[in-house]
């Protein structure tokens, strides 16, 4: 039987109040590329703020690769990649130093950070503003710069908050090559508004409409409504 990646029981977070996920359940297998689909204000990124430990809960249970966000937040972090909508970038630093402070907050060995950065500059197409300060790259190019900054630490798990926005056609080709490189071996949630691109490329979809779960099952069965 496979393992669940993430399991959701009874969740209920709420912003004074309105409610933004309500008693919503739900499980992801490990491995292949789930889609987490839904119109804007549906709760997917307070959803995907939850799993990645930046919110917590007011209701429920939640497990991340059977860790508890709230109880095993550090340990939980170092095993996640997260893109969202704004990059995790310190603008005054060059591509290559940020990649490196990543590398050392996951506590990574110097050997292998300038391996990975290496390999992910060069599959990114960003080696030759590795050392450009970020603050004066374009928004393609910081966007590609964090997306290598989320894989910087080779995570089990990737939440991706529309992480094909900012990104320019050969880019998020790139991008998605390397998710169908990983999709057996790693563990993909991504929300996306287009959910043409996310029909072909997810395994399985959840749906969210006002706060609640309104469908689920493999991406054959999606219909493209939400």
């Amino acid at each position: 039987m496979p393992l669940n990646a993430v399991e959701v029981n009874d969740l209920t977070r709420r912003y004074g109040y309105r409610t933004a996920l309500r008693k919503i359940s739900f499980s992801l297998e490990e491995g292949g590329i789930h889609g987490l689909f839904g119109a804007n204000g549906a709760g997917k990124t307070t959803l995907m703020r939850i799993l990645s430990t930046i919110l917590r809960p007011h209701k429920g249970e939640v497990r991340v690769l059977g860790l508890d966000p709230e109880e095993d937040t550090l340990e939980l972090r170092a095993r996640l990649g997260i893109v969202g909508d704004k990059p995790l970038l310190y603008a005054e630093l060059t591509g290559r130093e940020n990649l490196r402070f990543y590398g050392r907050l996951y506590g990574m060995e110097k050997e292998s950070i300038e391996k990975r950065i290496e390999d992910l500059s060069q599959r990114f197409d960003v080696f030759e503003w590795l050392d450009e300060p970020t603050k004066i790259l374009s928004t393609g190019l910081r966007k590609r710069f964090d997306v290598a900054r989320s894989l910087i630490h080779d995570p089990e798990l990737y939440l991706l908050d529309e992480p094909f926005s900012g990104l320019d056609q050969d880019s998020s080709a790139v991008f998605l090559e390397y998710l169908d490189d990983h999709r057996n071996d790693r563990t993909v949630l991504l929300t996306t508004h287009n959910l043409a691109l996310g029909a072909r490329i997810c395994d399985d979809y959840l749906t969210l409409k006002k706060g609640e779960v309104t469908g689920q099952g493999p991406i054959s069965e999606f219909e493209g409504k939400l």
